[in-house]
């Protein structure tokens, strides 16, 4: 009786630790699935599943990025027009390379930094630095949870590099 008591006591505190199983992440995998979802969804240009990932008072700030390329997005439907128009008929990419979360202690809040390398492609323009670039980007974002559900509320988005690189195609 009482090793089953020892041996209940170490399992507990280790199942905390595991993951809840496919239907209920973590709150830690629940935002890099957020995260990884956007850029997917992004890289389809399925706009309206970013309803399911975005607060609908988002506000998206890639200003730092310059005039031709960036700007501020405030509420979802701003988001999406503008991407839509940023994006056009390119090709594009987002390639998450890595993230930090420190969430806050509501647990209902999550400061996210994502890096990540975005490239357009506008494949009748290869040769444009205009249309056609790679970028190394830092997100400082802010998650929210409502509902149940984790969704970004507000992005800043700067460059890590010294200035957007045109893709070699030789």
């Amino acid at each position: 009786m009482r090793l089953s008591i020892v041996f209940l006591g170490i399992l507990a505190p280790l199942s905390l630790a595991l993951p809840l199983g496919p239907n209920k992440p973590d709150v830690y995998e629940a935002i890099h699935q957020v995260g990884f979802k956007l850029a997917h969804t992004l890289d389809t240009k399925n706009w309206a599943a970013l309803r399911d990932l975005m607060a609908e008072d988002v506000v998206y700030d890639n200003s730092a990025l310059g005039t031709s390329k960036g700007g501020i997005s405030n509420g979802l439907d701003e988001v999406i027009a503008n991407t839509k128009a940023a994006f056009g008929d390119s090709l594009v990419s987002h390639v998450v390379a890595n993230s930090l979360i420190d969430l806050d202690s509501s647990g209902k809040k999550a400061y996210v930094i994502f890096y990540l390398i975005f490239s357009l492609w506008d494949p009748n323009a290869l040769d444009d630095p205009k249309k056609t670039f790679r970028v190394y980007e830092k997100c400082n974002d802010i998650y929210v949870l409502s509902s149940g559900v984790w969704k970004m509320s507000h992005s800043t988005v700067t460059n890590m590099g010294p200035k957007f690189e045109m893709p070699y195609f030789g």
